[in-house]
């Protein structure tokens, strides 16, 4: 749509555009709050003017009346002047909802484009209120905005202007606007690159703005058929019968439900599925299953609020969501004759009431019990479940559903299933927009769109329990306080990342200097730990400068290697050092000994096992443990189907445990050991050239002999050949070990030396090549220590001492 059809187009909301001009609305309607509060003021001394006999005698009656009719006159004029407002702005959505053709411009669309500047369009836009607000909500101040337009060499002229709507139903809106200068104006798309806005972001943030004020606008229109809907009605319930048991038993449903319930189309579409279900004639129950009862119940909230706004199926209107307080039942019968008795009672009332929707709003527990007092209340419910006057609605958690329900086939032949699932993206951003829009009026604070949008991809990335939107709203609630407590108005992204940072203990946030400078000489650090071994290091280097510049795929472990070589060359202590490099510390390592994973019950050890009840030890080492590093050690010996198991985690970055749960590996670097192939990598040695030239052999070997399946070695970032230690490479790493005593031994307040004799003992005595470094580290064990020791406790040796050790010494 070429700028004359839009001007054209926002030429029919011309009488209302000239009143908001004159007097925009938040001005008039804050005017006619204080006018019409006046003439309530003075009615009363005008009914006395005209009510009362004695009026006349008191001349300031007739003042009083006076000023009040005045006031009147102007309040009527602010209220013709605000339905006039209301008439055209909710034009298109009346269309909208009467299945007419859709409106072309939404009214703040018209509004702005009745402000452009023809001869520069994007600062006549960006300029004004609802333009500027859209700048805010990005992350850009009106200072820098105002920077750009000084510096900028061209214009945008409405000759060269076009809109096209993106959103369908609505019309052109300012999303559209908004992209379409994105679009047109290159210099303008360059300002906002600069502060990392796309796109996608600033249609995110035009919708928004938009709607917030639709919203605000809807909350106002109280004559509408959704806002009277909301008002009880006299004697509705009349036509009902009553329940006093089930009340005595029972807790209600809040009707408006929660800010969760209703705001995303994929949770909509739950309770409009549940909402069929209970519309049925027969069998009319359901069974909502989550990974928490909190998810199922935001379905049950969504639910009410639909009956409470009158926007249900006719065979659901009037219904009363009623939730049974299985605790109460349980504490006060006490006893299986009283519990079934009370039980039987509530179910009959229910019938005879006709507008309950009965909630077990916990039917594991419920069933266990009432297995406690013995009694066998499937069989109870079950006439009633298939009782056509009466609806039921059942709650689990995803764990206990498929441990206690999903085997019960009669109790699942009365219910129909149904599972929260989690959204995308732009569902989740939406029921953030609500959130922050009720915490902005609340906290006083103010959220930019890149923050929500942060919200939303690392509550997802970095918190692997739960399920999305709750996560996310849960984390959106949290950074207030700590933006209250640090003095910030603003929430940005950055404020995100540095919660995420606290919380998760992985770097997120910003890459600063100091970080930065670490980052770039990664292979230097990890070397003063590990000697040789390039190509490791190197790998290793590369994916941790990837995963902190976040170019990683979400949706697999940070990084994944295989380690592949002889025992004692440095598998372990690499893993060690990377540890400590990234997230700072050798406890960040989740450490598995997979031979230990060889036998039948391998993969109930590991992920759990759902006839025992018995949790896995990966499973929950990982949810313990979410963020560092998951070392396999000998991850050859597993079984075949464990290292299926890895396969799935090496691509995915999850898995499900016994109890159908999902676990995360997605905050994991994942490094697997492995001795196969040593006695080629010997071989190939002993016939000399370059070890990293016969890698694509050594592989091919591995694959051959069924060690791994190829499909398996290739879900690995990289294998990585370790070389065994020997030569310069095996002095540098006595004196590494040996660096480690001096340490232990500073703190007792001892200097030992480290001397050519004590390095050239270690090497006749504690190398051997099929070994590598591991003899070393005994042979300090028992000489260099126990020669110390020895000393210390003849008194030779004392704190403040300065220790040399000589050959003699040694082999003394």
């Amino acid at each position: 749509m070429i700028y004359e059809e839009l001007k054209k187009e926002a030429g029919r909301f011309a009488p209302v555009i000239s009143v908001e001009r004159v007097l925009p609305h938040r001005r008039r309607k804050k005017i006619a709050d204080g006018v019409g509060f006046t003439a309530a003021f003075l009615a009363l001394p005008a009914a006395l003017h005209f009510l009362w006999s004695g009026a006349a005698s008191y001349p300031a009656l007739s003042v009083l009346t006076g000023l009040f009719f005045l006031v009147l006159a102007c309040w009527l004029v602010l209220f013709m002047a605000e339905a006039l407002f209301y008439s055209y702005y909710f034009r298109a959505l009346d269309v909208i909802s009467s299945g007419a053709a859709p409106a072309a411009l939404t009214f703040e669309a018209a509004y702005a484009l009745s402000r452009l500047d023809e001869d520069d369009i994007t600062q006549s836009f960006f300029g004004t209120d609802i333009g500027l607000m859209v700048l805010l909500r990005l992350g850009i101040s009106a200072d820098s905005f105002r920077e750009f337009l000084k510096e900028r060499k061209s214009r945008l002229a409405a000759n060269v202007f076009a809109v096209e709507s993106r959103d369908g139903e609505g019309g052109v809106g300012i999303a559209d606007i908004a992209l379409s200068v994105f679009a047109a104006d290159g210099e303008f798309a360059a300002f906002l690159r600069r502060f990392g806005v796309q796109g996608k972001t600033l249609r995110g943030v035009g919708l928004w703005v938009e709607r917030s004020g639709r919203e605000r606008r809807l909350f106002e229109r109280w004559w509408s058929r959704e806002s009277l809907g909301r008002v009880e009605g006299i004697g509705k319930d009349w036509a009902y019968g009553g329940a006093y048991i089930l009340d005595r038993y029972s807790k209600g449903v809040f009707a408006k439900g929660s800010a969760v319930a209703l705001s995303s189309k994929f949770l909509s579409e739950e309770v409009e599925e549940l909402e069929t279900i209970l519309a049925r004639r027969r069998e009319a129950n359901a069974l909502l299953v989550a990974q928490t009862l909190d998810e199922a119940f935001d379905l049950i909230l969504g639910l009410a609020s639909l009956i409470s706004r009158g926007r249900v199926l006719p065979a659901l209107e009037h219904k009363r969501v009623v939730v049974l307080d299985q605790n109460k039942l349980v504490a006060i019968t006490a006893g299986k004759a009283r519990f079934e008795g009370e039980l039987i009672k509530i179910f009959e009332e229910s019938i005879a009431a006709g507008n309950i929707i009965l909630v077990f709003d916990d039917l594991p527990a419920f069933l266990g019990s009432a297995a406690a007092f013995g009694s066998d209340v499937v069989s109870i419910m079950d006439p009633y479940l298939s009782s056509p006057a009466l609806q039921v609605v059942a709650l689990s958690d995803t764990e206990r559903f498929h441990r206690f329900i999903e085997p019960n086939a009669a109790l699942m032949s009365r219910f129909e299933k149904v599972t929260r699932r989690s959204g995308g993206e732009e569902a989740v951003l939406k029921i953030l927009e609500n959130e922050a829009d009720r915490l902005e009026a609340v906290e006083k604070v103010f959220f930019t769109y890149p923050a929500l949008e942060t919200i939303a991809r690392t509550a997802d990335q970095y918190f692997p329990s739960g399920v999305m939107p709750d996560k996310a709203v849960d984390l959106l609630n949290e950074i207030v306080p700590k933006a209250r407590q640090a003095g910030q108005v603003i929430i940005d992204r950055s404020e995100v990342l540095a919660l995420v940072e606290q919380k998760t203990g992985i770097p997120a946030g910003e890459v600063k200097a100091a970080e930065a400078e670490k980052l770039i000489n990664l292979e230097a650090i990890l070397h003063k730990r590990i000697v040789g071994q390039e190509e490791a290091i190197k790998a290793i280097s590369n994916a941790l400068r990837r995963a902190r510049s976040g170019l990683v795929n979400p949706g697999r472990p940070l990084g994944s290697f295989l380690f592949l070589g002889p025992t004692g060359v440095g598998k372990t202590e690499t893993t060690k050092a990377l540890a400590e490099a990234f997230f700072g510390s050798e406890g960040k390592i989740v450490r598995l000994d997979m031979s230990e994973y060889k036998a039948a019950d391998a993969m109930d050890k590991l992920i759990g096992s759902f006839s025992s009840g018995r949790s896995g030890v990966l499973s929950s080492a990982l949810r313990d443990h979410p963020y560092g590093v998951l070392l396999l050690d000998e991850f050859e010996k597993a079984s075949r189907e464990v290292l299926d198991l890895f396969l799935q985690v090496l691509d995915e970055g999850f898995f499900s445990d016994a109890g159908g749960k999902r676990v995360s590996a997605r905050n994991l670097i994942i490094i697997a050991t492995s001795n196969a192939g040593a006695d080629l990598i010997w071989e190939f040695l002993k016939e000399g050239g370059d070890l990293l030239s016969r890698k694509d052999e050594i592989v091919d070997a591995l694959v051959k002999s069924g060690i791994f399946k190829p499909e398996l070695l290739n879900r690995f970032d990289g294998v990585i050949l370790f070389h065994p230690i020997a030569g310069e490479h095996l002095r540098d790493v006595a004196k590494l070990m040996l660096e480690r005593l001096v340490k232990r031994l500073q703190e007792k307040g001892i200097e030992l030396v480290i001397n050519d004799a004590l390095v050239d003992y270690l090497m006749k005595f504690g190398s051997d090549p099929k070994f590598g470094a591991r003899p070393m580290n005994r042979a300090i064990q028992d000489k260099v220590e126990q020669v110390i020791a020895d000393k210390m406790i003849k008194g030779e040796i004392k704190a403040g001492m300065k220790v040399e050790l000589s050959a003699a010494d040694l082999s003394g």
